[in-house]
């Protein structure tokens, strides 16, 4: 089967080639010269300007649409609202997409109605849904499942950075962007819970609101109590609505730290001099920051922690949905973070996390998990090479 693979793959990477080369054929139409039926995908994103779209995008446009010639990607404009969210889908499902990749969740049970409807595959590729929320669409045969770090890693995620910068003795006021938490965003909600809790726990103090109350509020708030003094300001940061708002609000007092569960983008000036955390990912714009001397720690993803995702997104649309079910029901495949709290390592990570040539998640590792590919391909391998999504693994794979 290894012999199929690379024959197949050398095709699809020489067609690639030669379009990059002549600059006039795209992979889809490499495809279709080959004879192969286009597979037409949706991808739902919550901002197109978010530094982690941008890098998922670059690696499924750029190097899956290269390996992977018979797919087609169909980018959705910033999806801000349930309302916006349900007329992609129609619109793309209309368009012939027989799936979506999805990175934002409104109403998740309506979003896999919809999409049963019109006989597409939908699933979360890289973030959390509620226990709840899962549960209420893991028997929809269209619903695939669910692939990220579950809303306990997102939790942890937020509570480390901010005993890393507690630990630091950094300073007893944070400025708090919480991003999409009041917004329907459970990757947001939960790290922002994460990081209040982990405050109040390192200063011994708690608060008049709870960190749940607090993170959801669509509204500017504060919260003090000993020597601890907070600020969270909701909303996503590409959008002037929000953006203004966060401006003035630090510009008032000016916190020696801002910890941000978004990238903080258009903020990046107005909070030049801060001590910084992010939960963001591995990308050019973060190296720069590090290397400034402007960001103190980072934990996030990197681009091709998506790819077990788009794996099981193309063994249903090429025909094998069902066979990577677990006992009938969707699946949940768990994968982190990876974390640098100083220049030398997120630039040991970076270079991995960002390069084509020697990549986290290569063709191999996602063609031999896909049952076109691989005939003797399981949900359980594919389980398995999600949750192989550290640095260390990484390297082990590629043989660092």
């Amino acid at each position: 089967m290894r012999k199929i693979t690379g024959k197949l793959c050398a095709g699809f990477l020489s067609a690639a080639m030669a379009a990059a080369v002549c600059g006039s054929v795209s992979a889809q139409e490499a495809a279709a010269g080959a004879g192969m039926e286009t597979h037409k995908i949706g991808v739902l994103v919550y901002s197109i300007t978010d530094e982690e779209v941008i890098t998922f995008r670059t690696y499924l446009q750029d190097y899956i649409g290269a390996c992977f010639p018979d797919v087609e990607f169909l980018y959705s404009d910033s999806i801000t609202s349930a309302e916006e969210e349900m007329e992609f889908i129609r619109n793309v499902s209309d368009a012939g997409a027989e799936g979506i990749l999805s990175f934002n969740s409104y109403d998740l049970a309506a979003e896999v109605e919809l999409c049963a409807e019109n006989e597409v595959y939908y699933m979360m590729a890289s973030g959390s849904v509620s226990d709840e929320a899962f549960a209420s669409v893991e028997d929809n045969a269209y619903f695939l499942g669910v692939v990220g770090p579950g809303s306990e890693i997102e939790y942890q995620a937020g509570a480390d950075m901010a005993r890393f910068f507690a630990d630091q003795h950094a300073g007893d006021e944070y400025f708090i962007l919480s991003g999409g938490a009041p917004l329907g965003n459970e990757m947001h909600r939960a790290r922002t819970e994460g990081i209040l809790d982990a405050l109040q726990e390192a200063y011994g103090v708690n608060f008049d609101r709870t960190a749940e109350e607090l993170a959801v509020s669509g509204e500017i708030g504060h919260a003090a109590a000993g020597d601890l003094t907070v600020c969270i300001c909701p909303g996503y940061l590409d959008f002037e609505e929000f953006l203004e708002p966060a401006r003035e609000e630090y510009g008032k007092d000016r916190y020696p730290v801002v910890l941000s569960v978004l990238p903080v983008s258009e903020m990046y000036n107005t909070v030049k001099g801060a001590q910084l955390g992010l939960i963001d990912c591995y990308n050019e714009r973060n190296l720069q920051l590090y290397n400034e001397g402007n960001l103190s720690y980072l934990t996030g993803k990197y681009c091709s922690i998506i790819g077990p995702s788009f794996a099981a997104m193309y063994n249903a649309v090429t025909g094998f949905a069902e066979d990577f079910r677990e006992d009938g029901k969707a699946f949940r495949l768990t994968q982190g973070f990876w974390t640098s709290d100083s220049a030398q390592d997120y630039v040991e990570k970076y270079s991995l996390a960002s390069s084509i040539a020697i990549n986290a998640y290569n063709y191999e590792d996602l063609q031999n998990v896909c049952r076109l590919y691989n005939p003797d391909a399981t949900l359980g391998q594919l389980q398995e090479l999600a949750l192989s999504y550290t640095f260390e693994d990484a390297k082990e794979r590629r043989g660092l």
